[in-house]
């Protein structure tokens, strides 16, 4: 009898242990730190980690996407070259089985900035993307801070006596941006004085060096940027005579004189360092002009109101 008791005590005993058993065998197997989504979850951790940590390739934005430790790359990169080194570094993080690259190659954007979450009662479906202040450098090439360079200019006063002339000029850019910015022109030209007091002949070049400086409203693009600014500044003017002519009423002296233009310009980066800009405005000063005759001497402010054409090309210093 003792030995029946026994023998079934000791049966329910390794009966309990099996069924303990197997209870913490499917704990283990259940525990959600060993499960496949949270090893891909910490192998994208990792793997994007080691993609910021890299001096080339941290500065561009690649989407990463894990799944049973299989890598797909995603994204924009500028160079072919990048594409390789993206496949090394990810190779070697821990828990990547294989790598698969879905880069394209073109002009890589930067990863983006954080932005604070919409004001209510803006009106506002969803946060909207904003764009940098200041245009993406393309792949390679110079931060565009300065550029200089010459442009020519074609001049059409609308003031009487004056006439159309074909100038040239320094041509100093400053890196595209979009939004409202700083800008700097010259927009040096020349005019032909055609006649002075009572219609008689001037016989003189007038030379205007404006220098001025203003704000610009503009849009980029990648390598395209177009604005809209207003500049105003001083006018360093001089005189040519033409000495080979004769007549009565001859321009003799020019005085400097304030100075304002409004304009729009375009500008296309032809090159790395290279680029074209053209440009409309309108010029407004009236310099003080000195006429000299036999009989008398007179100095009446001539109304230099023209138009300005101008085609440049800048080389991007720094």
């Amino acid at each position: 009898m003792r030995n029946r008791r026994s023998r079934r005590f000791r049966l329910g005993s390794l009966l309990v242990l099996a069924l303990l058993g197997a209870a913490a065998g499917c704990g283990a197997r259940a525990t959600p730190a060993t499960s496949p989504a949270v090893a891909d979850a910490r192998t994208a951790v990792r793997v994007r980690t080691a993609l910021v940590n890299d001096a080339v390739l941290g500065p561009l934005s690649i989407d990463v996407l894990v799944r049973d430790g299989i890598v797909t790359l995603r994204g924009t990169v500028r160079l072919p070259e990048e594409v390789d080194l993206a496949l090394a570094v990810v190779r070697d993080v821990d828990g990547v089985a294989r790598v698969e690259s879905e880069l394209g190659i073109g002009e890589a954007s930067s990863r983006p900035v954080a932005l604070p979450p919409a004001r209510a009662g803006a009106g506002q479906t969803g946060q909207r993307a904003r764009r940098p202040a200041l245009a993406p450098r393309p792949g390679g090439g110079p931060a565009r801070v300065i550029g200089l360079g010459a442009a020519a200019r074609l001049t059409r006063p609308s003031g009487t006596g004056l006439g159309a002339a074909l100038s040239g000029g320094p041509l100093l850019r400053l890196r595209p941006r979009n939004g409202l910015g700083p800008t700097i022109a010259f927009n040096w030209m020349n005019t032909e004085v055609e006649s002075g007091p009572a219609g008689r002949p001037g016989l003189a070049a007038l030379e205007l060096r404006p220098v001025m400086a203003g704000a610009e409203y503009g849009i980029a693009r990648g390598r395209f940027a177009a604005g809209a600014s207003i500049v105003a500044g001083y006018s360093f003017n001089g005189l040519a005579v033409d000495t080979e002519r004769v007549g009565a009423g001859r321009a003799i002296a020019v005085r400097n004189s304030l100075v304002w233009r409004p304009g729009v310009g375009a500008w296309w980066d032809l090159a790395p360092r290279i680029g074209i800009q053209a440009f409309y405005g309108y010029l407004f000063t009236r310099p003080a002009v000195t006429f000299a005759s036999d009989t008398e001497i007179a100095t009446e402010r001539l109304p230099v109101h023209a138009a300005v054409l101008s085609v440049g090309v800048a080389y991007w210093v720094f």
